[in-house]
């Protein structure tokens, strides 16, 4: 079998499934064994960058030697850092890498040539349209399809002459509110109009032509406009916009047909471009294209429109019944739960079992993951219950039984500390709801809550601890006895199970403080908490009543066995030079009598064998 990476980054909150789909359809058709493994994050949607950093650790998880290719789509990485902190990763790999979209020295390119179609949407412009004066209305800056058409562009302004402070160019998002801001800024400076705008995709010539229409003009009356990419909003826009076509699940076959040859050491270009269509139609002032169904559009969007109000819903409550778990386990069974009812074949998740114990936040890692730290939890067909392995064990499971699935691993991260990751199963539900970003920033979320309560609750234990303990002897306190005993001596005579109750107290103690000093009493004390610990049941209890005063009580059948108490520990502190004396009561469920009642009986009882001493 064959272990493929393909390593990706959402945009914004989405995910790009058309590789994944025109990855495992090249599978099934070549009936090939190989196994898909994804990395995908959502780097760059936060404005916190120790979030987006934790989203791009997800890439620290793979050994990236041991797979026989790797699939890099990095179009949508906006940190320069992360993205030539990957691709070194990548070289040292030594494996071959193919890229989509992104030329990047020393890796195979398979996607389309962005330069081309631009060229021939600027000679259409000129040359049939008469367009003379242009603007460039583009997407960010430092991305590589961005600069690959701007630079095609700026090579057509020199072809026709035109010089380019005349012909500006824009840099924004890939988005429509790019589109609508380019032009509020373009009215806000009162410049003239261009013949054309040509804009880097579909989504800003739409929301260009949208702000222009609200302001009262016309397209292509006014001006032409034209985009990129072919997606729905450009063929159903009025005016339908020119733009350019491409199948980008072709791609994903692509390179999946590069890393086949390579493996049987055929030749393989360097670039590899699937083909593009440049569609003129009437946002440029072409006649319709007519590749159109208006009513088959709006039936699949008023199905769209369902479907999305259904996931919704059943996220609303996917949160409320994750926010009503009380414990990990169960919070890791309701959304394997959810995701059962989803187009797809499993969902596992992968979390740091320090969660449970509600440790400090510091002890997760910042880079990486601790694998040793690391369990699987998932639930298995006809299972209430979770099945929990070691992480390792379980990941190489899925690499080396994987042949034929395609798998994705999404992190798990408060801030910036990675506390696990999720291990998708073939989700076919993608490529129509791609808002897989939104179910985990759910889970994630409400794990967040469970796990700052937990601390919570461990804080307030400790404390609670600190202040029912006597801090020289770690004994319960006066205090912790008056809230424990009660319950318990109570809880015991519905039972009807007898007890005794220890009164003790050190002989000659202030002696002792006056002689050799407090240290030396100090001491007394330690040990005399220690003994009478060690002897105690453990399902008894002992305190430090107050001052040299010591209550021990544990279930006891009989007197004898309350004596041989008290004779074991006066005589093992005899041994050590500490005399105590212990006086003794034994309760009777039946008598009715209070706990304090046998507790001055225990009193009366020690200062009877203290004046026996003397």
């Amino acid at each position: 079998m064959k272990k493929v990476a393909l390593i990706s980054d959402g945009w914004k909150r989405l995910i790009t499934y058309a590789w994944v789909d025109g990855i495992m359809k090249y599978i099934y058709r070549s009936g090939e064994d190989i196994c898909l493994c994804q990395y995908n994050c959502q780097g760059n949607w936060s404005k916190d960058r120790f979030y987006n950093h934790a989203e791009y650790n997800i890439y620290n998880l793979p050994d990236l030697k041991t797979f026989d290719g790797i699939i890099l789509d990095c179009n949508n990485i906006s940190d320069r850092e992360e993205l030539e902190r990957l691709t070194e990763i990548l070289r040292r790999s030594k494996v071959p890498v193919v890229s989509i979209g992104y030329d990047i020295p020393d890796f195979y390119y398979a996607g389309i040539d962005n330069r081309r179609p631009i060229m021939e949407m600027m000679e259409h412009l000129y040359e049939k349209h008469g367009c003379r004066r242009f603007v460039f209305a583009g997407g960010p800056k430092d991305n590589f399809e961005n600069t690959a058409r701007l630079e095609a562009y700026l090579d057509c302004l020199k072809k026709y002459g035109l010089p380019e402070e005349e012909n500006p160019v824009w840099y924004g998002d890939y988005d429509f509110q790019t589109g609508v801001r380019y032009f509020e800024e373009f009215m806000r400076e009162e410049k003239a109009l261009p013949d054309v705008f040509v804009c880097a995709n579909d989504n800003i010539a739409a929301g260009l032509c949208y702000k222009a229409e609200e302001c009262g003009y016309h397209i292509p009356r006014d001006f032409k406009v034209t985009g990129f990419d072919n997606l729905d909003k450009a063929i159903y826009f009025n005016p339908q916009i020119t733009t350019v076509g491409q199948l980008r699940e072709d791609i994903g076959g692509r390179c999946m047909d590069i890393l086949v040859k390579i493996w049987n050491n055929e030749a393989v270009p360097k670039l590899t471009y699937v083909p593009t269509e440049c569609i003129f139609t009437e946002s440029c002032g072409c006649p319709n294209c007519g590749l159109l169904d208006y009513r088959d559009y709006a039936k699949n969007e008023i199905i769209t429109g369902v479907e999305k109000l259904k996931n919704e819903e059943r996220l609303v409550e996917l949160e409320s019944a994750l926010a009503g778990s009380d414990s990990f386990d169960e919070m890791f069974i309701r959304i394997s739960d959810y995701f059962k009812g989803l187009e797809c074949d499993g969902f596992y998740i992968v979390a740091d079992e320090r969660l449970y114990s509600a440790e400090d936040n510091e002890v997760f890692p910042i880079e990486g993951y601790e694998l040793g730290h690391l369990k699987a939890f998932y639930t298995e067909e006809g299972q209430n219950g979770l099945v929990e392995n070691q992480a390792s064990a379980f990941i190489k499971q899925v690499e080396e039984n994987g042949g034929g699935n395609s798998y994705m691993f999404t992190p798990l991260h408060f801030r910036e500390r990675a506390v696990g990751f999720t291990i998708l199963k073939n989700g076919r539900f993608l490529y129509n709801n791609p808002y897989f970003y939104d179910i985990i920033a759910t889970f994630l979320k409400t794990m967040e809550n469970l796990y700052q309560k937990l601390r919570l609750k461990k804080a307030y234990t400790k404390l609670r601890d600190i202040y029912n303990r006597d801090q020289l002897t770690g004994l319960y306190n006066r205090i912790a006895y008056s809230e424990m005993v009660g319950p318990a001596y109570r809880e015991y005579c519905k039972i009807g199970k007898r007890c005794a109750v220890t009164f003790s107290d050190a002989d000659y103690f202030k002696e002792i403080n006056d002689t050799y000093g407090h240290e030396k009493g100090d001491e007394i004390l330690k040990r005399i908490a220690d003994m009478l610990l060690a002897c105690t049941p453990k399902d008894g209890y002992v305190y430090r009543f107050g001052g040299d005063e010591f209550v021990a009580f544990f279930p006891c059948d009989k007197e004898k066995d309350a004596n041989v108490f008290r004779e074991t520990v006066t005589a093992r502190l005899y041994e050590e030079g500490i005399r105590i004396s212990m006086g003794i009561a034994v309760t009777n469920p039946e008598s009715g009598k209070g706990f304090e009642e046998y507790l001055r009986m225990a009193d009366d009882d020690m200062y009877e064998q203290k004046k026996a001493k003397r």
